[in-house]
């Protein structure tokens, strides 16, 4: 089991290892291109498409995870994509109407830079909703390859569409909005064929049954993923309420710094984490669920909780690397911000027991929204007071929140074994490995924001460092020692061959 979980998180990390390396490529010239109230501006955009896509269809494409292996057995699948397909269209085009409605009556009520922007907006959002709900089947049927291929074409696509416009085309924010448009688009027909090959799509065999079985699980997921969306980038709202759109900026470029490097590694838990427990459910039973939770973690453990830590004390020198000295403040925040997608996926891993064992979506929604509604009252007492720190202050704590909600809400259903053995190894060999990397950092005399060669080889001084503490420690047992050094001679002895 420990086998594939490992083979399927390879499979998938170019979906999230390439995007992340492209941030530290783009985030230099996006923050050279824009100053950081422009830049704002662009984060408002994006966040917007972000919520209605939430809003709309989070809750099919979890439905199509959960549903598509069942319908499979069943060998029912045209009426399930028919199904799914006909859903999603209506579900698009409703939010696409109440959407102009809210512009058009609280129009006085929107940032004018959000008005402006509105129409390609509405443009991503359809276009990027049609590619999540179809994305969604290629993740239940286990095609982690051409998921890969497709998330990173997408990505890429966008980028670079967007910087072409901008760079070539002259235009500004709105080229890199039409450019995550227009890829989206284009390599939609091949995802759809790909998705529903050898099933085909039939609206004619569209089933209302399925239609509220679909709703009915995915609904409360919606909910809860547009609570997540509150957890993650309503900041920038409130932000913008009570502060200048430079702030914004200054809050948009640290974020999307510290969250893309630390969820290239959460994420691939989640992409990974829910086909295999649910795979293991539905064939193995309890027991071996709970073996795989706990195997999870583990992993979990030894790989996240070290990034988090250097993350948090490599923060200065690694913003002033990536941006301008207009942007170097917001390293303050990068900290509170790895921390809360540490504890964003531990809450994933928890909620297993409520997503996969009982379903009860209705409680996982619950929970987001108490944790979200946590979090958006704390900003809302404490930004306009202390600024945009307090922002990512409140959004750690709304996490912590709800890692505890899902904890005991799916305690009942799946016992959930943490390994906090692991857990002590893991902050021991973790607070050498910082010590170690803030060491060689305070070598280079540049101070807080440090130097590029200095940070680089305080990493690289600092990774071997926190294995072997781990190994040291204890954490490999016997059988996964003798794997390990199995694997680092046969390492050894191509590496020879390969210099004769």
């Amino acid at each position: 089991m420990l086998r594939k979980f490992i083979k399927d998180i390879s499979i998938y990390a170019p979906s999230q290892f390439l995007p992340a390396l492209t941030a530290f490529i783009t985030t230099p010239i996006l923050t050279r291109l824009f100053p950081p109230d422009e830049y704002g501006y662009y984060s408002l955009a994006s966040s917007t498409a972000s919520f209605l896509l939430a809003l709309a269809v989070s809750g099919i494409g979890s439905s199509v995870i959960r549903f598509f292996p069942l319908n499979k057995v069943r060998g029912t699948l045209d009426v399930f994509i028919a199904t799914v397909s006909v859903f999603t269209g209506a579900l698009i085009s409703i939010i696409t109407v109440f959407s102009f409605l809210i512009l058009f009556f609280f129009k006085a009520f929107i940032p004018p830079a959000l008005i402006q922007f509105f129409p390609i907006i509405i443009l991503i959002f359809v276009a990027q909703s049609i590619t999540s709900v179809f994305m969604a089947a290629e993740r239940a049927q286990e095609h982690s390859g051409s998921f890969t291929t497709f998330q990173l074409l997408t990505y890429y696509g966008s980028l670079g569409l967007g910087l072409l416009l901008v760079i070539v085309g002259g235009l500004r924010i709105e080229g890199l909005l039409w450019g995550a448009f227009i890829a989206n688009i284009v390599l939609l027909p091949f995802l759809i064929f790909l998705a529903t090959k050898g099933i085909g799509i039939h609206p004619l065999l569209f089933q209302f049954t399925d239609a509220v079985q679909i709703w009915e699980y995915g609904w409360p997921l919606a909910l809860g993923n547009v609570a997540m969306w509150g957890l993650r980038v309503s900041d920038l709202f409130i932000i913008s309420s009570f502060r200048s759109e430079r702030d914004v900026g200054l809050y948009s470029v640290s974020y999307n710094i510290s969250s893309k490097t630390i969820d290239l590694l959460v994420s691939l838990f989640l992409l990974a984490v829910g086909p295999l427990i649910i795979r293991t459910w539905e064939t193995e039973g309890l027991e071996a669920t709970e073996k795989a939770l706990t195997m999870i973690t583990r992993v979990y453990l030894i790989l996240c909780l070290p990034a988090s830590v250097g993350l948090t004390i490599l923060a200065s020198p690694f913003v002033a690397l990536l941006t301008t000295p207009d942007y170097y403040e917001g390293a303050k925040i990068v900290g509170f911000v790895v921390f809360s997608s540490f504890a964003w996926g531990l809450s994933f891993i928890a909620s297993m027991g409520i997503t996969t064992v009982k379903r009860k979506t209705h409680s996982l929604a619950a929970n987001q929204i108490i944790a979200a509604s946590v979090h958006i009252g704390l900003q809302m007492f404490l930004v306009p007071r202390f600024g945009y720190i307090a922002a990512a202050i409140s959004t750690l704590i709304g996490y912590t929140v709800l890692l505890i909600l899902q904890t005991l809400s799916s305690r009942p259903y799946l016992t959930w074994r943490f390994p906090f053995i692991t857990l002590r190894n893991v902050i021991i060999a973790s607070a050498f490995m910082g010590l170690v990397a803030w060491g060689i950092n305070g070598l280079s005399g540049a101070g807080n924001n440090g130097s590029p060669i200095f940070l680089f080889l305080g990493i690289i001084v600092a990774i071997p460092v926190y294995f072997a503490g781990i190994w040291l420690l204890g954490e490999a047992n016997a059988d996964e020692k003798k794997k390990l050094l199995q694997y680092w001679h046969t390492l050894m002895k191509n590496e020879a061959k390969s210099n004769l």
